[in-house]
């Protein structure tokens, strides 16, 4: 048995007023991913066989009548459990708003969240990220993911790879839990997020304690 983890994020770095508020990582684990992605391909053909045609289902360019019953395979089907780490922005420090800085830092508090619940030596981790177009970028989160584990599960096996959203239900479910709670956080729109507030483990604003803003 193996532990799945499908990393997504939602936001922008534009650290300014004109940016987003917050920056999310969001992580979605299960033993069985079979789970989702069965009922979420059979829903892709059902939509093509209507005439909508979907290479992937992504939140925030589905309409909205897709993502009511995709949120509906989710709900229905379950079988996984949601982490979150939401970032305020304008209170992230300007030595960290270079994203080989940022991700290490904050990606890493998600995944000692999640990984704390799954302390099983033998069992291995596969953590599967979105491709990410980059090249800069997706060096910071290998190393973001490789440092934590190398410093906290030591000689436990794991698997990083950076696979096309499409190719994984998962990837696609995640991107719909992290923009959940985006829409929550963003403009307090809790339509979504009460769909899935069930699998959320954990929701960790980073600086609710600090009151020091940089723009």
């Amino acid at each position: 048995m193996a532990i799945y983890l499908f990393f997504d994020e939602s936001g922008d770095l534009n650290f300014s007023p004109n940016g987003s508020s917050y920056y999310f990582f969001g992580a979605l684990t299960t033993r069985n991913p079979e789970l989702l992605s069965n009922p979420l391909s059979r829903l892709q053909y059902d939509l093509l066989a209507e005439g909508v045609e979907l290479e992937r289902f992504h939140a925030s360019e589905d309409r909205q009548a897709v993502r009511d019953r995709v949120f509906e395979v989710i709900t229905s089907v379950g079988g996984f459990e949601f982490d979150v780490v939401v970032i305020e922005k304008r209170k992230t420090h300007p030595s960290l708003h270079d994203e080989v800085r940022f991700y290490p830092k904050f990606a890493n508090y998600l995944l000692r969240y999640v990984f704390q619940r799954y302390a099983e030596v033998g069992e291995p981790i596969v953590v599967v990220t979105d491709t990410l177009p980059v090249k800069r970028t997706k060096r910071a989160v290998a190393k973001a993911f490789k440092e934590y584990i190398a410093r906290n599960l030591r000689d436990r096996p794991y698997a990083l790879v950076h696979h096309a959203s499409a190719s994984h239900a998962c990837l696609q479910v995640a991107d719909y839990c992290t923009w959940a709670v985006h829409k929550k956080w963003q403009s307090n729109d809790r339509r979504s997020y009460d769909l899935i507030k069930s699998f959320l483990r954990s929701e960790f604003d980073i600086f609710a304690s600090g009151g020091e803003y940089f723009y």
